[in-house]
């Protein structure tokens, strides 16, 4: 049985992981609203709990980009960094944004900003999960059923779709 901490904001908070890896122990660490910068700074509390995770997914950004803080980056490495730092024999994985469709966003945006997490998460040595390709068609847009109709959150069909990608990630990364 491993240790799992999910750690990030709605997107991670609203799920029941674990239900869905019932076979390891999980810690939900998700918080609605939340931002990176929020999260650095709770993230000390966080890096405290024992046991200390074998696993770690990381999904945070989506309400930076929904208040169109676009240089949110920068503090996301910082937590890369900081678990890195306080969790050196922890497998980190970094989630990519999920697909989000808001009036005022450009359908390029998302994208562009996975491409850059992807980079942080590479060069501090995790691994990146590409939650919004498996959520969206050829075109980037969101499958059907996975979006609710406030375009950030997701359906239940979404999470499952998600979890999927979470499980086949957490056995290429971690062998229990």
């Amino acid at each position: 049985m491993a240790n799992l901490f999910f750690i990030g904001d709605s997107m991670i908070e609203f799920f029941d992981w674990q239900r869905r890896f019932s076979t390891h122990r999980v810690v939900n660490l998700g918080r609605s609203g939340e931002t990176t910068s929020e999260l650095l700074a709770r993230l000390p509390g966080i890096l405290r709990l024992q046991p200390p995770p074998d696993w770690l997914l990381l999904m945070i950004g989506t309400n930076d980009v929904c208040m169109e803080n676009f240089s949110f980056p920068a503090v996301h490495a910082q937590i890369i960094t900081a678990c890195r730092q306080q969790l050196p024999t922890t497998i980190i994985t970094v989630n990519s944004l999920l697909p989000l469709l808001l009036p005022y966003l450009s359908r390029d945006v998302v994208p562009r900003l996975n491409d850059i997490l992807r980079e942080q998460s590479v060069q501090q040595g995790g691994h990146f999960l590409d939650g919004y390709a498996a959520l969206t068609d050829s075109a980037g847009l969101p499958l059907p059923h996975v979006l609710a109709d406030d375009g950030v959150h997701l359906e239940e069909h979404g999470y499952q779709l998600w979890a999927d990608e979470v499980e086949k990630q957490l056995q290429v990364s971690y062998v229990s």
